[in-house]
């Protein structure tokens, strides 16, 4: 009796009808070029924005190379990306303009050179205590980080909410992006 059931409950599941696509809903996204993972070739930064609407969106950060491999990739929300967080009530929906705008300005990074990055003072306990006037965080120890930072390696540096910033460079060992520092107030 119950395998009877359950065959009964899988068929009438397997006729209901399939939900029919969204034919509206928010789905933008903004490219740019960067000569990062490798100076022969240019990468392509993609940066996203998918959902029911442009306030449900979903937005997507991704790095991939000259032959479309994913290097890197950054899920948020607009209203985290944009205002920190959850909107107020009554806050009226972004337009698609808006979206287009963040989107646009998200992709548009420049790369620029590890050795940009402030030194970790010896002695400091962490890189925080000494730089200034942001917050740094690594994962970094002091030695490995500095190693890095005097590599001069090519740096590529993101928006990963309304106020922090994540740096990635190639790592010379495993040739694979890592995060190098992320900073913020």
């Amino acid at each position: 009796m119950f395998r009877t059931l359950a065959f009964i409950a899988i068929a009438l599941g397997a006729c209901a009808p399939a939900p029919a696509p969204s034919l509206e809903g928010c789905r933008l996204n903004a490219t740019h070029n960067v000569t990062w993972s490798n100076t022969s070739a240019q990468d392509v930064v993609t940066a996203r924005a998918d959902g029911p609407t442009c306030a449900q969106a979903v937005v997507n950060f991704t790095v991939r190379n000259a032959n479309g491999d994913p290097l890197w990739t950054f899920a948020s929300t607009y209203y985290d990306m944009t205002i920190g967080g959850a909107p107020p009530p009554n806050t009226s929906a972004p337009t698609d303009a808006e979206v287009g705008a963040f989107l646009n300005g998200w992709a548009n990074v420049e790369v620029t050179r590890s050795s940009d990055l402030p030194s970790w003072s010896e002695g400091a306990a962490s890189l925080s205590e000494s730089a200034s006037p942001f917050s740094y965080d690594t994962a970094f120890d002091r030695e490995a980080y500095e190693a890095l930072r005097a590599r001069a390696s090519p740096m590529l540096c993101f928006a990963a909410a309304a106020e922090a910033v994540r740096c990635l460079v190639i790592d010379p060992l495993s040739n694979a992006p890592t995060e190098i520092v992320a900073y913020g107030p």
